[in-house]
């Protein structure tokens, strides 16, 4: 998989304008493609978002002798699937 960032997305989106244009994809690949977009750009704002509130956890912290964390979620492993572990 590549890394995506916002201008890898955009100019994603924009191909796929482009094709849908030229009628190289058809409306219900296009919606779907846009849908999977939507997500990646959800998971990026959830990251920019995550990292302005660390930013103002550390600021506050600072102004008030605290030691607040934010919970590291991400860290923790998922089981998606138990049968790979067996």
């Amino acid at each position: 998989m590549k890394p995506v960032n916002s201008k890898s997305l955009l100019a994603f989106v924009f191909g796929q304008m482009e094709k849908l244009d030229k009628k190289e994809i058809d409306v219900m690949e296009a919606r779907a493609q846009a849908g999977l977009a939507s997500q990646a750009n959800n998971i990026l704002k959830y990251e920019l978002d995550r990292s302005r509130v660390i930013m103002e956890l550390q600021e506050h912290n600072k102004m008030h002798s605290s030691q607040h964390e934010l919970r590291e979620v991400e860290s923790i492993r998922f089981e998606t699937n138990k049968h790979h572990e067996q």
